[in-house]
């Protein structure tokens, strides 16, 4: 509950809207003790994963969450995917919607909380997680999510964000990606409580509120927790 104290005392701080702040503690309450369900799903979907530190499992936080959020969904067909490391994300949408196929944009050399990693491995990792999928269901494309942006010319009914989590790119991406997003398709951002820069307006959540506040009148706003899920429902 410290953390929940915290994760609130900073949204305050920084503006949020208080439909943002309610729908926030709304979500909280049935999923703060939920990492023992998200275990299960997690053995049932990831065998033989390769990573290069097990106890960093920061996607499989979120396996119970995504499930109960995203089970009355339709069938989606084509996903795309900002950030995509190791493959827990891209394994994870691919067996849950089990008639889709998705895109991972990464330059697998990530951004500042990464300077310690070797992303050389982290990569290999990668293919060989997603390798009963890649040139099936799985098209993976090394570069940065604009330069992808400026050349793709498809449309996708589910975007995951999850790259570069500073202010400044986390407004492009999610601008990007609302424009190939299709009507009644899913955003969702990862990583809304994460309080990596000592200025609490460069992180993720700043940057996601502006978004929402801008789109108020465009989308439904899912559900709010460690992640935000969105629905467009305008153009």
């Amino acid at each position: 509950m410290t953390k929940f104290f915290r994760n609130l005392f900073k949204l305050i701080l920084i503006g949020t809207p208080w439909y943002i702040i309610t729908n926030y503690i709304k979500n909280f309450i049935p999923n703060y003790k939920t990492r023992n369900k998200s275990k299960i799903i997690e053995s049932s979907v990831y065998l033989s994963f390769k990573s290069l530190d097990s106890r960093n499992k920061w996607f499989c936080n979120n396996l119970y969450f995504l499930s109960q959020s995203l089970k009355g969904t339709t069938v989606l067909k084509d996903i795309l995917e900002i950030g995509s490391y190791e493959g827990r994300s891209a394994i994870f949408f691919l067996k849950f919607f089990q008639t889709s196929s998705i895109t991972c944009v990464d330059t697998w050399h990530g951004s500042d909380e990464h300077n310690k990693y070797n992303f050389e491995e982290i990569e290999r990792n990668f293919d060989h997680n997603v390798c009963l999928f890649n040139g099936n269901r799985l098209n993976k494309i090394k570069t940065t999510s604009d330069n992808f942006f400026k050349k793709n010319q498809e449309s996708f009914d589910l975007i995951f964000l999850d790259g570069d989590h500073s202010h400044d790119q986390v407004i492009k991406d999610a601008n990007n990606a609302w424009n190939k997003l299709n009507l009644n398709g899913y955003l969702i951002f990862d990583d809304y409580l994460w309080w990596f820069y000592n200025d609490l307006k460069t992180n993720p959540a700043f940057a996601i509120n502006k978004f929402l506040i801008q789109k108020k009148n465009q989308i439904e706003i899912c559900y709010i927790w460690q992640q935000v899920i969105i629905k467009k429902i305008k153009f």
